[in-house]
């Protein structure tokens, strides 16, 4: 079984500093924002365990014009992550939308969403007993977009990624500067907002999934995809030298952020990790 890649040499040089300004700020949780500079986030960690060990969590992302309070607030994502003994942690964007490359009207000047993933891990870490090498990065809509970014830029920061109906904006990356990660993108296959075969929006347009899985899959030295029928998706996965995981699951449906398959991106994430 692959072993996680992470680099934690600039989280073990943050924490001082971010545990020194953690005290009366650790109130923060599912329904107050944690602070991290000018950005936020929210988390709710599982009951637990007794003998004081870290806990694996999972990172959503909210989708365009949403917010961190609504994904705590959505009761069936916060009983299914609950229920996988898992931390919960809803990032907030910095204005209506996260700042990816390709966006309409082009990225906002000044916002570096990969810089504030950075300190947002390291803030958690931090603060909350929370596993640094088990924390999946996942994704709604636009959301699902910032975790193809984070895969594409931030491979070692996280365990895997789970995008969840999103993509990356057109033009689509030539190759990915952290190199390849395990990813299991999920898509329904009626979803009008994020096509699977994206559509024109403003100046710009939503890249095509299965463009999107073809060039990560060359350009991470995947194999041939194996056909695997999942309760609900079919799904097609394909694995590369290194042991990482690229898999397209598509499932009936439209547009709409579901439990089952963040649960399901997670269970496929543990067995890929053997954990």
């Amino acid at each position: 079984m692959p072993k996680p890649r992470h680099s934690l040499t600039w989280l073990l040089l943050l924490l001082p500093l971010l545990a020194g300004a953690a005290g009366p700020a650790r109130a923060c949780g599912p329904d107050t924002d944690c602070l991290v500079g000018s950005r936020s986030y929210r988390i709710r960690l599982p009951p637990l365990p007794p003998d004081g060990a870290r806990v694996g969590a999972i990172l959503l992302a909210h989708g365009y014009r949403d917010t961190a309070a609504n994904i705590m607030a959505d009761a069936d994502i916060a009983a299914a992550v609950s229920a996988l003994g898992l931390a919960l942690i809803a990032p907030q964007s910095d204005g209506p939308r996260w700042n990816l490359p390709g966006q309409p009207g082009g990225p906002r000047p000044g916002i570096d969403e990969m810089a504030a993933m950075d300190r947002l891990v390291a803030d958690v870490i931090a603060r909350f007993p929370v596993n640094p090498a088990r924390i999946m990065a996942s994704g709604f809509s636009a959301g699902g977009m910032l975790a193809w970014n984070l895969a594409c830029r931030r491979a070692d920061l996280f365990a895997g990624f789970a995008p969840l109906s999103g993509t990356f904006w057109n033009p689509l990356p030539e190759d990915c500067p952290s190199g390849p990660a395990t990813v299991l993108h999920t898509h329904g296959t009626e979803d009008p907002t994020v096509p699977l075969h994206g559509r024109a929006i403003r100046d710009t347009s939503q890249g095509d999934v299965f463009e999107v899985i073809r060039r990560y899959a060359t350009w991470g030295g995947f194999g041939a995809p194996v056909e695997r029928r999942a309760e609900g998706p079919d799904c097609s996965r394909r694995t590369n030298p290194a042991g990482r995981v690229l898999q397209l699951c598509l499932r009936p449906g439209g547009h709409d952020l579901r439990a089952i398959d963040l649960v399901r991106a997670w269970r496929d994430l543990a067995a890929i990790q053997g954990w």
